[in-house]
């Protein structure tokens, strides 16, 4: 299955002939994602806001997916099952980051 009819909650955009941008933001949310392809490989990262850039990030903001190596083809994992579990990964940090991760506080009560 294509990776465009995968992500169609956001909105997708074509910067450049060799790149495409996927960003995803919940509406009246601070936090998303945004996914780049990049010829042969994709970077997912969790944002702070449409413009949010991040240079050297930490691994729960930013990850790089890679296409899948001999011994994970043989696995059956394809390109597109490594992306989505980092897209899937990356939309638990910013559902956290936004508050909706949590929904006790650790004093037991509900979170605001």
């Amino acid at each position: 299955m294509s990776i465009y009819k995968l992500l169609t909650k956001g909105k997708w955009e074509r910067p450049t002939d060799q790149s495409a941008v996927y960003t995803e933001i919940e509406p009246g949310q601070q936090w998303g994602i945004r996914v780049t392809l990049i010829r042969d490989f994709a970077r997912v990262e969790a944002i702070n806001g449409p413009k949010c850039t991040w240079y050297k990030a930490p691994k729960e903001l930013s990850a790089e997916v890679r296409p899948p190596n001999i011994f994970e083809r043989l696995r059956g994992i394809t390109f597109e099952k490594k992306l989505m579990a980092e897209v899937e990964a990356k939309r638990r940090v910013a559902a956290d980051r936004n508050g909706k991760g949590r929904l006790f506080s650790s004093s037991g009560s509900e979170a605001e």
